[in-house]
């Protein structure tokens, strides 16, 4: 008989690998009540980890970490970017939290995320997210979080690269800045070999630098809309910008 944590984490392994569960299946299964099942999946969903459906649940990627600190500003970037995307799109992700955030809003356009980062390798390995997923491997830069490769320029064309999506910390109108040589050398492959740069940051970051810069051509840049005047000639989509003041007053 299993307990209910252990039943819990039962549940959850079976929906990662099968996407739908039934409540009756489960409760003939495991010998209890379909009542059991149905507070199990009252439990998990409270937490984020399921959504409940008629007869049963849906497997959902967890809550993705904010890259932003700002949840809201994460998803209605990741918004903006989803118009971008096609199914089978081939895009390199950042070691940014926002690329979670966009894979959530993607879960109906299957296409294939290549990263250095094996976190996020770990977040998109559960069966029920469609999306495929390729590591680049490599020797692991803790700093970085991010594997390193002798020649990330030459592995990234083989991999027919559309997108190359980048989360840079801190952003010039002509350099994206990173804080480690890895985080800047995976960038750099990836804007010399994708068909098309998109940057991802909040108005914080822009006009800021870090100490590792790469160069930047053309590129299509995410973020709130008080743009700095510099940036006027970039290709921009922007989401409205809301100071810390006022979230800190708005009646949540």
């Amino acid at each position: 008989m299993y307990m209910s944590r252990e039943r819990r984490q039962y549940l959850l392994r079976l929906l990662e690998q099968r996407g739908t569960i039934r409540t009756s299946a489960l409760a003939r299964e495991l010998g209890v009540t379909d009542e059991t099942i149905r507070t199990d999946l009252v439990a998990l969903q409270a937490r984020g980890l399921l959504q409940r459906i008629h007869g049963g649940a849906r497997y959902t990627m967890p809550t993705a970490p904010a890259s932003t600190d700002n949840p809201r500003l994460d998803a209605q970037l990741a918004n903006l970017v989803a118009a971008h995307i096609r199914p089978g799109t081939v895009i390199y992700a950042d070691a940014a939290p926002f690329a979670r955030v966009l894979a959530t809003q993607l879960q109906e356009i299957p296409c294939t995320f290549i990263t250095a980062a094996p976190r996020l390798v770990s977040a998109l390995a559960p069966a029920a997210i469609p999306h495929n997923v390729i590591c680049t491997g490599g020797m692991l830069d803790k700093q970085a979080g991010m594997f390193t490769h002798q020649n990330p320029s030459e592995l990234l064309e083989k991999l027919n690269l559309d997108i190359a999506l980048l989360c840079p910390p801190a952003l010039t109108p002509e350099q994206a800045n990173y804080k480690t040589p890895t985080q800047a050398a995976w960038a750099n492959a990836a804007t010399q070999t994708a068909k098309q740069t998109l940057v991802v940051t909040p108005a914080a970051a822009l006009g800021t630098t870090a100490p590792h810069p790469i160069q930047l051509r053309n590129y299509h840049l995410f973020t709130e809309d008080n743009l700095p005047p510099d940036f006027a000639h970039i290709t921009t989509e922007t989401v409205p910008y809301i100071s810390e003041a006022t979230l800190a007053n708005f009646d949540f």
